[in-house]
């Protein structure tokens, strides 16, 4: 593939120069909105703390407040070994006055439900052995191990319903001192008037869903019971332990998440904004390459004018002083070009001057410097280039090439150039002593070519 040339390359350059800009700028633009969207994210999630913190204090009041109830009825059995449905009936009777929350209370001697208030609702659970039913065995074998209270549930109750269940078990003490398992005291309470209170509902009136696991007092192990699972696994989510009689459960919280209704159009924005800076930016370099091009180059012609050729001219002439090459420098002049101008008007001579500028580009090198010095005087600075047969075939090309008809004008016009060539030498010191040599030559080959 064929490389593009210095030209074609700097042309492209506003291009490339605004698509750079026009992506540092989304960049950083991106990078601010980022920085806001990690603060406004920060301080989210210190108010879904607060706000879950707060949740878990009610819910462990709540909680503890209830289920602490539930050791009075250790102490009433070992109070009164013999006791009665009618004595029990008036001391659960006190408990549920104190917290409505509680739909049962049970005493279970072996294991075994034998005492229930009130009996009202409850006579299912009459009877209930709690080692032969698997959804309480566990909980039940955790108590006679640990022998300290232990929170079941939430669990489908036997009388119907959902219930979480703190069983106290009551040990007594045998003369030698050693204990003696007399069975356990259970309290039943319905949990979901205490998750309201704590500020958990199942619906989604309020910013911020809720889930609980750790049935059975088991904590981030056990399962979850209330809310919605996936919310565990949520990066967004705050997770805190809620410390209850026996155990503990696990509180996730994490907010809704709202469709951001203005991503969309920050986005666009943004976009908006960078290709704009884009734009200014390669706006700003073409412009800047436009005037530079004007300072440098012949507007009519686009060849260099004599300030680029004296610029770029300096160096090429200073290099071949350094390096010892050869350096020719060709003054060229349109013979009667006046008259051309008088005769066929200024549209016609400027039509001459481009066909000549065009010609010296196809007949020189890239490398060579071409520049429109004057009115109708061109130069051109061959590097590398001595006198001899190379340089007299260049000269054999131009005069071939210039001194035909003009294409394209209405009426013949038949071109004559004079061409005056300068070489570097030691009578050449510097680059405006080689263009007066040049010139001198010129001159000389005008009149030859007029005699």
């Amino acid at each position: 593939m064929e490389r593009p040339s210095p030209p074609d390359r700097l042309r492209r350059l506003p291009f490339a120069a605004g698509v750079l800009v026009a992506c540092a700028v989304w960049l950083l633009l991106q990078t601010f909105v980022w920085l806001d969207q990690e603060r406004r994210h920060q301080a989210e999630r210190a108010v879904l703390q607060a706000e879950a913190a707060t949740v878990r204090s009610r819910l462990e009041s709540e909680l503890n407040a209830t289920l602490s109830l539930s050791l009075g009825l250790s102490t009433f059995v070992l109070a009164k070994p013999d006791f009665s449905q009618a004595d029990l009936a008036q001391v659960a009777a006190s408990l549920i006055r104190l917290q409505p929350a509680i739909r049962s209370v049970a005493l279970a001697p072996d294991n075994v439900i034998r005492y229930i208030y009130p009996l009202a609702g409850n006579q299912k659970a009459l009877g209930l052995r709690y080692l032969e039913v698997p959804a309480q065995r566990d909980a039940v074998l955790r108590l006679m191990r640990e022998q300290r209270p232990v929170t079941a549930g939430p669990i489908e109750l036997a009388q119907g319903g959902l219930g979480i269940i703190n069983r106290i078990p009551v040990i007594f003490t045998r003369p030698d001192g050693s204990p003696h398992y007399w069975g356990l005291a259970s309290v039943a309470i319905n949990p979901l008037p205490i998750f309201e209170r704590a500020g958990i509902r199942s619906d989604t009136r309020d910013s911020v869903r809720y889930a609980l696991r750790g049935k059975d007092g088991l904590g981030a192990q056990g399962e979850v019971f209330l809310g919605d699972a996936t919310l565990f696994d949520n990066p967004d989510a705050v997770l805190m332990e809620v410390v209850i009689p026996g155990g503990s459960w696990q509180l996730a919280a994490c907010p809704l998440a709202p469709a951001d209704e203005h991503g969309l159009w920050v986005q666009a924005l943004l976009g908006v904004l960078a290709a704009v800076a884009g734009a200014l930016m390669a706006y700003s370099l073409s412009a800047h390459q436009r005037i530079r091009s004007m300072a440098l180059h012949d507007h009519l012609t686009g060849l260099a004018n004599r300030r680029q050729f004296k610029l770029r001219g300096q160096d090429l002439f200073a290099l071949a002083r350094r390096s010892g090459c050869q350096l020719t420098l060709l003054n060229i002049d349109i013979d009667d070009f006046k008259s051309i101008n008088d005769t066929y008007g200024h549209a016609a001579g400027d039509a001459v001057l481009v066909y000549v500028a065009n010609t010296l580009r196809t007949c020189c090198r890239e490398s060579d410097l071409l520049a429109r010095v004057g009115g109708d005087e061109f130069v051109v600075l061959l590097p590398d280039t001595p006198a001899g047969p190379p340089l007299d075939a260049l000269l054999e090309r131009l005069h071939a090439a210039i001194d035909v008809m003009l294409p394209g004008a209405e009426l013949p016009i038949r071109l004559h150039i004079s061409i005056g060539v300068a070489t570097c030498s030691d009578a050449t010191p510097t680059l405006d002593a080689l263009m007066h040599e040049a010139d001198e030559a010129m001159y000389r080959a005008k009149e030859k070519a007029a005699g």
